[in-house]
């Protein structure tokens, strides 16, 4: 029986050597020395498989008390044994790296899948976002007309009054520019926030506690519409914008096409103080638009929150439908 397990386990310890470590190792060299190597690999193998097939014998005749006949028997039989494991084993290598391809070229597949879904599900989030932008709009003629003839009529009452309905005509304006391939100048969209603080400063008679600065150059570049007015919009429905000695701020700093934008508010006590649902919602919308180019974080910390959100809108201009 020891006989049997003894040269069984040098049999598979031969074929398992020689199909993990000595025929890969064959393989990987360069081509034009790998098959000068075989043979000479073979042999050696052989030649080891031989060596060990003889210290078996020769410990198996220590136990039996038998004389080994090293005769030409003896070695066609081990050299044609070793021969027909390395055969198996080096079939057994390439049903391993067959398969092992295979996995990958189904991982592959997958992964291609996944990218042909993630795109088309930010093709679907892209038409959302126009659309939307759409349904806010009105016809155009007809607004323009309205709101200058409210201009006309109240401007030499209220210089305020019409300069307040000339800010919402521009915002208006803003509301119905056509998209660039889905987006807007980034300048627009500053000009806009600007607009909409303005807004807000008259209607609370210029006694809201905010600094808004704008550094750096747009350099004509586009953003995904909706991103940024809403996250300014945040600030003022959570924010407490009356405490003088603790102003609020919304910084846009641009470089080398990378917009930096960044608020700073104290919560207001008396509102909904829970950010999350829409906050959520530019976190997903971030993803679908400028998947490994943003970086998007906010945190409360002593009833103040913060909030910054970075984007590289260089790499991103002709992500869609080029």
């Amino acid at each position: 029986m020891i006989d049997y397990v003894l040269y069984y386990l040098i049999n598979i310890v031969f074929f398992y050597m020689h199909a993990y470590y000595a025929y890969p190792f064959i393989i990987k060299q360069k081509s034009s020395l790998k098959y000068v190597l075989v043979l000479p690999y073979i042999v050696i193998e052989l030649g080891i498989y031989l060596i060990f097939m003889i210290l078996i014998a020769y410990v198996l005749n220590l136990f039996h008390h038998k004389p080994i006949e090293f005769s030409k028997l003896f070695f066609l039989r081990y050299v044609w044994r070793g021969i027909y494991f390395l055969f198996f084993s080096t079939g057994y290598y390439y049903l391993r790296l067959a398969i092992r391809n295979g996995i990958l070229v189904a991982n592959l597949e997958k992964e291609k899948v996944s990218r042909l879904l993630q795109q088309q599900m930010l093709e679907n989030e892209l038409i959302k976002s126009e659309n939307a932008w759409r349904q806010s709009q009105l016809n155009p003629h007809f607004l323009f007309n309205t709101l200058n003839l409210i201009f006309n009529k109240v401007n030499s009452i209220s210089p305020q009054v019409g300069d307040i309905i000339m800010m919402l005509s521009e915002i208006m304006r803003f509301s119905i520019t056509p998209l660039s391939q889905g987006k807007i100048k980034l300048s627009d969209e500053v000009e806009h926030i600007r607009l909409f603080i303005k807004l807000n400063q008259l209607r609370f008679n210029d006694k809201l506690a905010l600094v808004f600065e704008v550094r750096g150059d747009d350099e004509n570049l586009l953003i995904n519409p909706l991103l940024l007015i809403t996250l300014v919009e945040n600030v003022f429905k959570y924010g407490d914008l009356y405490n003088e000695t603790n102003p609020a701020s919304i910084i846009i700093d641009i470089n080398d096409g990378v917009l930096n934008f960044s608020t700073k508010n104290l919560v207001n006590k008396r509102k909904v103080t829970s950010h999350g649902i829409g906050l959520s919602n530019i976190t997903e919308r971030l993803k679908s638009y400028y998947p490994n180019q943003y970086q998007f974080t906010y945190t409360e910390d002593n009833s103040t929150f913060y909030l910054n959100l970075k984007i590289n809108l260089r790499h991103n201009e002709n992500m869609l439908h080029n």
